[in-house]
Protein backbone atom coordinates (compact mmCIF):
# COMPACT_ATOMS: atom_id res chain seq x y z
CA UNK A 1 0.00 0.00 0.00
CA UNK A 2 1.12 3.80 -1.13
CA UNK A 3 1.89 5.99 1.93
CA UNK A 4 -0.89 8.50 1.09
CA UNK A 5 -1.24 11.64 3.30
CA UNK A 6 -3.31 14.73 2.76
CA UNK A 7 -2.26 17.57 4.82
CA UNK A 8 -5.96 18.94 5.84
CA UNK A 9 -4.97 22.14 7.49
CA UNK A 10 -2.74 23.16 4.63
CA UNK A 11 -6.21 22.22 2.36
CA UNK A 12 -7.80 25.01 4.68
CA UNK A 13 -5.09 27.64 4.12
CA UNK A 14 -5.27 26.83 -0.19
CA UNK A 15 -9.02 27.17 0.46
CA UNK A 16 -8.33 30.74 1.99
CA UNK A 17 -5.52 31.77 -0.17
CA UNK A 18 -8.21 30.94 -3.29
CA UNK A 19 -11.04 33.56 -1.80
CA UNK A 20 -8.10 36.07 -1.31
CA UNK A 21 -7.36 35.87 -4.58
CA UNK A 22 -10.63 35.62 -5.94
CA UNK A 23 -11.28 39.14 -3.73
CA UNK A 24 -7.83 40.88 -5.18
CA UNK A 25 -8.77 40.30 -8.77
CA UNK A 26 -12.48 41.37 -8.19
CA UNK A 27 -11.19 44.76 -6.66
CA UNK A 28 -8.37 45.22 -9.07
CA UNK A 29 -11.17 44.63 -12.14
CA UNK A 30 -13.53 46.99 -10.36
CA UNK A 31 -10.38 49.70 -10.27
CA UNK A 32 -9.71 48.66 -14.24
CA UNK A 33 -13.17 49.32 -15.30
CA UNK A 34 -13.66 52.49 -13.46
CA UNK A 35 -10.33 53.68 -15.20
CA UNK A 36 -11.43 52.50 -18.76
CA UNK A 37 -14.68 53.89 -18.43
CA UNK A 38 -13.72 57.33 -17.18
CA UNK A 39 -11.07 57.14 -19.79
CA UNK A 40 -13.73 56.82 -22.51
CA UNK A 41 -15.88 60.00 -21.28
CA UNK A 42 -13.57 61.83 -23.33
CA UNK A 43 -12.07 59.63 -25.99
CA UNK A 44 -14.16 58.19 -28.99
CA UNK A 45 -13.14 57.37 -32.65
CA UNK A 46 -11.59 54.42 -34.36
CA UNK A 47 -8.43 53.88 -31.52
CA UNK A 48 -11.12 54.17 -28.73
CA UNK A 49 -13.46 51.16 -30.60
CA UNK A 50 -10.53 49.51 -30.66
CA UNK A 51 -9.39 49.83 -27.24
CA UNK A 52 -12.69 48.70 -25.97
CA UNK A 53 -12.63 45.45 -28.04
CA UNK A 54 -9.16 44.78 -26.82
CA UNK A 55 -10.67 45.56 -23.19
CA UNK A 56 -13.88 43.53 -23.20
CA UNK A 57 -11.87 40.44 -24.55
CA UNK A 58 -9.80 41.04 -21.64
CA UNK A 59 -12.20 41.28 -19.44
CA UNK A 60 -13.46 37.80 -20.42
CA UNK A 61 -10.70 36.01 -20.00
CA UNK A 62 -10.23 37.52 -16.90
CA UNK A 63 -14.35 35.48 -16.28
CA UNK A 64 -12.47 32.79 -17.71
CA UNK A 65 -10.15 32.59 -15.14
CA UNK A 66 -12.20 33.32 -12.16
CA UNK A 67 -14.50 30.70 -13.50
CA UNK A 68 -11.31 28.53 -13.08
CA UNK A 69 -10.64 29.96 -9.97
CA UNK A 70 -14.46 28.93 -8.42
CA UNK A 71 -14.27 25.50 -9.61
CA UNK A 72 -10.72 25.47 -8.05
CA UNK A 73 -12.10 26.75 -4.50
CA UNK A 74 -15.12 24.39 -5.09
CA UNK A 75 -12.81 21.23 -4.81
CA UNK A 76 -10.49 22.39 -2.41
CA UNK A 77 -13.45 22.87 -0.14
CA UNK A 78 -14.65 19.20 -1.34
CA UNK A 79 -11.28 17.36 -0.33
CA UNK A 80 -11.12 19.33 3.11
CA UNK A 81 -14.39 18.12 3.95
CA UNK A 82 -14.11 14.66 2.72
CA UNK A 83 -10.73 14.38 3.99
CA UNK A 84 -11.32 16.08 7.62
CA UNK A 85 -13.93 13.15 8.01
CA UNK A 86 -12.19 10.32 6.66
CA UNK A 87 -9.40 10.18 8.63
CA UNK A 88 -11.49 10.32 12.50
CA UNK A 89 -13.58 7.72 10.87
CA UNK A 90 -11.23 5.36 9.55
CA UNK A 91 -9.19 5.26 13.01
CA UNK A 92 -12.91 4.87 14.70
CA UNK A 93 -12.99 1.45 12.41
CA UNK A 94 -9.63 0.03 13.21
CA UNK A 95 -9.35 -0.95 17.27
Amino acid sequence: MTDYRVNVPELGRLIDKSAELEKKIEERVAAIEKRIDDLHVDWSGTGAAGHRRAHNERVAAVAEMRAALRTLHDKLRTAHEAYGWVGPANHGMWP
